[in-house]
């Protein structure tokens, strides 16, 4: 039986605490996270999802595991500043800032002003030319022109300014303070930069004096022309009117890069948070404080960087930068706050980008969420009627008491109307009380704002109030009943003396009107409508969470439930998939992407490892396989002569031409097939090999040190496997080749390494490999590493010249066992026996992977026992279906034993053996066609077939998950004799 979760501080099943609570008059919501999938990231064995369309995922809401909800939710009120929250306040109700908050304002934006300013100079200082200024045809929708005698050094400055601003300032505030507009920052910020091109190393300081007064002259002027007063609006529960102002749009690239190992491979179009992880982290630390008096808010002089958490969030500063937190049972995804966007961690996303959705009320019939601008007016009236008091309750019963016309008193408006003396300048358009704009919501209030992420960045993002929508229940009302049950009523059920209708009476008898919901999420109820079957990994995040007759003394210790959780999904064995040629093809048509490929792979290997028969030969400890894509050829292109890069461009010469050049114009659509899909081979061939395999190094070190860094403690206990397929062999065995034989530890601290792989490859795995045929063009051959002392291996073979090689020889590998797996019909695999002993390779019988299913006569034989009494069943063991009795030996003549060379056959053996435990290397797959087998049919498809064999699947189960040694070895892989060899080839 499992052990309980005591619930307590260290217990990731303990509700997240709101730090908030004390001071709010109203209780915190409980609230969930959803994202939008139609695969359950905590089911790692449900069926591959049949699209990717993001659009037709909001029916397929998920809800994050309990755990996973907990951290989520914690992070979200990690995110709450007081300065957010005092900006978007005075913003909302029309006030001008206070004397400190404009203090504050202004260093975050001198803070916003010198960090652009330094990074622009260093990046057109790199360009060698400063770029032509914007023009106004440039700009985006409603950016007014910049009418100044300094223009934008580059269209990438308003870009920059706009996202440094939504990271620092909710939309409220950016479209109320007109200190907060973009082209007057940028105005400075080309001021700034200036006066630090016309500094000299003679007047460093008066220069820095100097530049610290142009910054700070026009934020203050700015600052100062703020209207004081604002016109007398009335309070309408909900809204607050609201006035536009002409922002730039986000446009569809930024010009932030990524250190390629910090987890984010790729960024995401639109997103603020992805600028702050992006940018130089000393930046701003390299600039001198301004000579201005400091301010007590000088913490928030750095809004560009991530900070450290502050102990409470009421002095959180403003500006924190994005959290990343991992959900999953496989911890595969990240979740973005407040960007609500969950992305994979060690891939580039394709189209598996979901929204996430932080809901606080619920449908009570199911625990749907409810729509978050419906939440959240459901929460503004729930605030200003406060249901959880007594207080409310006596008026429910006097409503009752009274009759229709009290009934109607107690019944509250979902969307308040706007006001008849609304001023129709302001397009009769306000602003919700709780807004559910993602950054808004997390960091201008306390946990009671429901919000959702999105993928497409709405272009009108600052003025997204004046982009109506048809509202949900517009003209519903609503009935608090309680501190958690409310109901909607359609007009024609709302209370009303006129036809007398009395639905409060019913309510309070405990009857339904209307469509009920629920403050707060309930996940045992939302199990018992939607999960009607279990798989076994959910029923292992299932189990039993709640405290079990533990005492209170004993919730401070470290939970003994969460320790066992956290041991029994720890991965033992990593495996890096490396992808062949096609990959350029896979930017044009989606469903050719090696990413889908894998993650159906991986779902097939998780599915293959809980079959009974694969776990009786895994080893003690096995705990797991993962599967992570190497995508190398994502960030290379060589179609126009290079890859496109500045510091190779500038090599290259202008009169070079490129593929467009010499490409003729007929049959564009198979000429750009093949060049997509062929050329990775001749441009492997060419000078861009080095940058090929450097490439794929890299990419395989981030995956790896991605992992290690979210999976402590695996680079001392874990193993890690390569499985290549196609080109991806030559340059995995080019990789092998000059590899160390011992890796030294891994350090995170130290440069990623692009000349050898960072972590010791215990298999290899080739899927449909020309390696051999590389070692021909090479006049290499396949050996076993000089001092590499696998478990089982003799250590005076592994010493001797006669059996190993050297590093740096092509083909001699730093692996325990390589395996060289092809179809029958794969016109580009060859085989590697013969590549260790020509002699050796033609003694052997062909060796094919042993069937995961069994044959018609098996089957027919299970179900004859079945029927018959007293038949024996079958034993159920891994390689009882596919052991072969070995046939009896021939002894050889007295001519074979004259004439062979026993003395080269035993050094072919042991060769043979530390290359790979079963004493070969080759693999044939079965193709299963019976005798209707067409080969030149099956050719067609044999190269890219591989990652759907389940003979396959089941074989690297085996082989990854089995205990080392050539004694552990299964009887259908190891090395036979045949019966009959081929003298003349022998001689």
């Amino acid at each position: 039986m499992s052990r309980p979760h005591n619930l307590g501080p260290q217990c990731r099943l303990a509700p997240a605490r709101n730090p908030f609570a004390s001071s709010q008059d109203v209780p915190p919501a409980a609230a969930q996270f959803f994202y939008s999938s139609p695969v359950p990231i905590d089911d790692p064995l449900s069926a591959v999802a049949a699209t990717n369309d993001p659009r037709s995922l909001r029916a397929a809401l998920q809800p994050f595991s309990p755990g996973d909800n907990n951290a989520l939710e914690a992070a979200w009120l990690s995110l709450a500043a007081g300065q957010y929250a005092r900006n978007h306040d005075h913003a909302r109700r029309r006030q001008s800032p206070s004397p400190s908050l404009a203090r504050a304002n202004a260093a975050t934006l001198a803070a916003i002003t010198r960090d652009l300013a330094v990074k622009h100079t260093e990046k057109h200082a790199r360009e060698g030319v400063l770029r032509s200024s914007v023009s106004p045809l440039s700009l985006d929708r409603g950016m007014q022109p910049i009418e100044d005698t300094a223009p934008p050094c580059c269209p990438e400055l308003l870009v920059d300014v706009g996202l440094a601003l939504r990271n620092s300032f909710c939309a409220v505030a950016r479209r109320r303070q007109h200190v907060l507009d973009p082209a007057a920052i940028a105005r400075t910020v080309v001021a700034e930069m200036q006066a630090m091109r016309t500094d000299s190393s003679t007047a460093a300081s008066e220069q820095r004096t100097r530049s610290s007064t142009i910054t700070s002259a026009p934020l203050t002027a700015l600052i100062g022309e703020q209207a004081s007063s604002a016109k007398t609006q009335p309070q309408i529960v909900g809204y607050v009117p609201i006035e536009h102002k002409p922002v730039a749009a986000v446009p569809t690239k930024s010009s932030f890069s990524d250190d390629g190992i910090s987890g984010k491979p790729f960024i995401r179009v639109g997103t603020p948070e992805t600028t702050v992880s992006s940018h130089a982290p000393s930046l701003s630390r390299a600039i001198p404080p301004p000579s201005t008096s400091p301010q007590p808010e000088e913490k928030a002089r750095l809004p560009l960087i991530e900070r450290a958490q502050s102990s409470s969030p009421e002095d959180a500063e403003p500006g924190k930068g994005s959290v990343n937190v991992l959900v999953g049972v496989s911890r595969l995804h990240e979740v973005t706050l407040p960007a609500l966007q969950m992305k994979p961690i060690y891939w580039s996303p394709v189209n598996d980008i979901a929204t996430v959705l932080r809901a606080t009320w619920f449908y009570r019939d199911d625990m749907r969420p409810i729509d978050p601008s419906v939440a959240n007016q459901l929460e503004a009236g729930y605030q200003e009627l406060k249901p959880h008091t007594e207080t409310w309750n006596d008026e429910l019963k006097c409503a009752v008491e009274v009759g229709p016309l009290g009934e109607e008193k107690v019944s509250h408006p979902l969307w308040p109307k706007l006001p008849e003396s609304y001023s129709l300048e302001d397009d009769g358009v306000m602003d919700p009380l709780l807004s559910n704009d993602p950054f808004c919501a997390a960091r201008c209030f306390h946990g009671e704002a429901a919000a959702e992420g999105t993928l497409i960045l709405s272009a009108n993002e600052d003025n997204s109030a004046s982009v109506q929508t048809q509202r949900k229940f517009e003209h519903y009302h609503v009935i608090y009943k309680d501190e958690r049950t409310a109901f909607l009523l359609k007009p024609s059920l709302k209370p009303s003396g006129y036809y007398g209708r009395r639905p409060v009476a019913r309510i309070v008898r405990g009857m339904t009107i209307g469509i009920p919901v629920v403050r707060g999420f309930d996940y045992e109820v939302w199990k018992s409508k939607h999960q009607k079957k279990r798989t076994q990994q959910q029923a292992v995040l299932q189990e039993p969470r709640f405290l079990t007759n533990t005492h209170d003394g004993n919730r401070n210790e470290v939970c003994l439930a969460c320790k066992a959780e956290k041991d029994r999904n720890q991965v033992t064995d990593l495996v890096l998939v490396v992808h062949g040629i096609g990959q350029k093809l896979a930017e044009r048509v989606e469903n050719y992407h090696f990413t889908h490929a894998i993650n159906a792979f991986r779902r097939a290997m998780n599915i293959e490892l809980d079959n009974p028969l694969i776990r009786t030969v895994l080893r003690d400890g096995q705990n797991g396989i993962m599967i992570l894509p190497i995508n190398w050829r994502q960030d290379l292109s060589f179609e126009d002569g290079g890859p496109m890069k500045e510091e190779d461009k500038a090599n290259y010469p202008v009169e070079a031409f490129g593929l467009k050049d010499i490409e003729p114009r007929t049959i564009p659509a198979v000429r750009s097939m093949i060049s997509d899909v062929m050329f990775d081979i001749p441009f492997y061939m060419s000078q861009h090999k080095p940058k090929m395999v450097a490439s794929l190094v890299k990419e395989a070190n981030r995956v790896y040190r991605l992992w290690c860094r979210n999976n402590p403690g695996f680079s001392e206990r874990g193993r890690v496997h390569l499985i290549a397929h196609s080109l991806g062999t030559v340059m995995s065995v080019e990789v092998l080749s000059r590899q160390p034989t011992i890796i030294p530890n891994l350090q995170l601290s130290r440069p990623l390494q692009t000349q050898f792989f960072e972590f010791d490859t215990k298999n290899l795995f080739l899927l449909g490999s020309p390696v051999a045929f590389f070692l021909l063009l090479e006049k290499g051959a396949l050996l076993p590493r000089r001092g590499r002392l696998k478990p089982g291996a003799n250590t005076a073979d592994v010493r001797s010249s006669d059996v190993v090689g050297d590093t740096g020889k092509f083909g001699c590998l730093a692996v325990d066992n390589i395996y060289n797996i092809l179809a029958r019909e794969d016109p580009v695999a060859y085989l590697l026996n013969g590549t260790i002993d020509p002699m050796f390779a033609s003694s052997l019988k062909p060796a094919y992977v042993p069937s995961a299913s069994p044959s018609f006569l098996q089957s027919m034989g299970s179900a004859v026992r079945g029927f018959v009494p007293g038949a024996a069943p079958a034993p159920i063991n891994a390689s009882s279906s596919t052991m072969i009795k070995p046939p009896a030996m021939r002894l050889p003549s007295q001519l074979e034993l004259e004439v062979h060379d026993f003395t080269r056959e035993e050094i072919a053996e042991k060769k043979a053996l530390l290359l790979n435990d079963n004493g070969q290397v080759d693999y044939y797959l079965r193709s299963g066609s019976g005798p209707l087998e067409l080969q030149y049919l099956n050719m067609l498809s044999a190269h890219t077939s591989y990652w759907v064999n389940h003979d396959l699947i089941h074989m690297l189960c085996q082989e990854i998950g089995r205990k080392p040694g050539k004694e552990n070895t299964l009887p259908a892989l190891r090395a036979m004799k045949a019966t009959k060899r081929n003298l003349a080839t022998a001689i």
